[in-house]
Formats: structure tokens, sequence, C-alpha cells
């Protein structure tokens, strides 16, 4: 049977998903996955949609082996690439949505290292994580679509998609400190730069999230952690929002840091959901994020007593 005949309308991907995400038993599961890649970058949104979700629900139930896992990630990765050299396309969509199901193979193996899938032991190695955390870095750093929702056509969200596969990517054994600096400078870049456009879909706040989560790992001590805040708001110290006003692309940045600084306060302050591990330095950290609030705003607004 040659695979690219075999199409997925919208009623079957409905129907796959009400069904408990079984496998329809009039396909297999190696015919149906190259036609759920593809479909990650439809302009439909509830295609699109479907589609993540039942390809991440075979990879988090266990249907693929190690093997395919291992080729399915490379393909993955290697899709984030796709159309990358162009400002605004529909390339997009593949882009972010491959990413979200790479994330879910590297959540998938540290669940096997944890022993928390029977019978299915861990099966990433250095090696392949290194490959694709290279590849990664490589298109976030180089993603210049920075559209949130799309009218029509559902949401694209790259950098918010990007920031989730690097959350992942921290909270997996093998990747260690180097990697994690590397991962904080990126979401530095994307935050401070100038943008022609500015972030519409909470981006700063999924890029908090992994933010937070590379901190959980615990290998930062305070003064890192200030040194990498205070390095941020660099482009604009001193600034007040207005003296970029006939500059938008940099006004954009500075709004991005802004936000980031808050929606990070707060989740530092009230925690993540889904997680178990204490955050050190939680309440020095937390002054740190105040100062770092009161030096963008720059005696704008806030009331700071002597």
């Amino acid at each position: 049977m040659e695979q690219d005949k075999l199409d997925l309308t919208i009623e079957q991907i409905r129907s796959i998903m009400e069904n408990n995400f079984h496998i329809p038993s009039e396909s297999s599961l190696m015919e149906i996955t190259p036609v759920l890649i593809e479909k990650l970058g439809s302009i439909d949104s509830d295609i699109r949609e479907g589609c993540l979700e039942i390809l991440y629900a075979w990879i988090m139930n266990g249907e693929y082996d190690n093997e395919t896992l291992i080729s399915l990630g490379d393909q993955l990765i290697s899709l984030t690439y796709t159309g990358l050299d162009q400002e605004i396309s529909d390339f997009v969509f593949l882009r972010a949505f491959t990413a979200l199901e790479v994330a879910g193979i590297l959540t998938f193996d540290e669940k096997c290292e944890k022993g928390e899938i029977k019978g299915r032991n861990a099966f990433l190695t250095p090696e392949i994580v290194k490959k694709w955390f290279t590849t990664a870095v490589g298109y976030y750093q180089q993603e210049k679509d920075y559209r949130s929702y799309v009218i029509g056509k559902g949401w694209a969200h790259s950098i918010a998609h990007g920031a989730d596969l690097f959350r992942a990517f921290t909270k997996h054994r093998l990747i260690q400190k180097a990697e994690i600096l590397q991962i904080l400078h990126l979401f530095k870049q994307k935050l401070a730069s100038p943008s022609l456009r500015a972030f519409k879909g909470k981006e700063e706040l999924r890029i908090a999230s992994a933010v937070y989560a590379a901190l959980l790992r615990n290998i930062f001590d305070i003064h890192e952690i200030n040194n990498w805040l205070s390095s941020i708001f660099e482009p604009f110290q001193g600034k007040h929002f207005w003296d970029f006003a006939k500059e938008p692309e940099k006004l954009n940045g500075y709004f991005h840091v802004e936000r980031f600084f808050k929606d990070f306060y707060f989740m530092v302050k009230f925690g993540i959901s889904r997680e178990g591990i204490s955050l050190q330095n939680r309440d020095e950290i937390l002054k740190l994020l105040e100062q770092c609030i009161l030096n963008a705003d720059n005696n704008s607004f806030y009331f700071k007593p002597d």
C-alpha cells in the first residue's frame, strides 16, 4: 500500500480521539503515522490540533517501539527547519507542532528512565539528545515568524512551542548545565532582541515556564541567576518605554522583557502546576525579580519609598 494515498478526514481524526486514541482497525500504526506528521502542517486548525493530540497520545501510550521513536524524533526535529528562511509562511505550523511532538518523545524517555512506563526502558543516548538539542537551538535562533493566533488558521505559536520543547530538554537527564546555559542565553536573545512583531499569545509565560523548569534542576546559585536576569534588561537599562516610541522594534523587545519579569515573578511566587520539586533560593529570586520589575519601570509608575 502506498502511504501517500492514505488520508485522514476530520471525521476520522475525531473518531480516533473519541475512541480513547485506539488505532483504527482498518489501518496500521505505521500507515497512519506519516499522515499524522504531514497534517501537523495543515492550515486547518481542527485537523492540525487533532493530529497533534493523536500522535502525542500514541507516543506517551507506548504505541511505538524504541527504534521507531528514535527514527520518529529524527524526522520530527528535522521538520522544525521547514521554511525557516521565510519570515511569514504557513510552514510555521509544521515547525511549531513538530516541536511539541519531539518534546513528547523526550518526556516519554524520561518516564521510561524513572520506571513509570511498565515494561519499557529509556532509549535515548547522549549522542541522540545532543543532535536533537543542537537542531532545536538552530531552529529557535532562526525562527522569524512570531505570530501567535492566525485568523482562519488557528495557533501558530512557534515561539511558545519552541519554549515548550526546551522545557522538555531542561528536564531531561542527559541535558547538563552547559546546555541549560545555552537555553537561557537563547531565551534572552528572543526576549530582548528588536522584533518586528510583538508577542500576543503569552509567549513570555511559556518561556518563563521553561526557565522555571531549568531552575528546578537546582544547579545554579543565586549569583548566576542574578547575572542572567540582569543581563536580559541590559539593552534597556536606564530607559523608559517611551524612549523607544520611534523605534517600535526595540519597544517590542522592551515589553517582551518586562512581561517576562512579571510572569516569572508570579510563577516563582505561586509555583507551577505539575511540578513537585522545591525551588531553591525562592525568596532571594523573588527579591531579584522585584528589582528587575522596578528597573524596567524606572520610576515611571511604581512607587518605591526611600
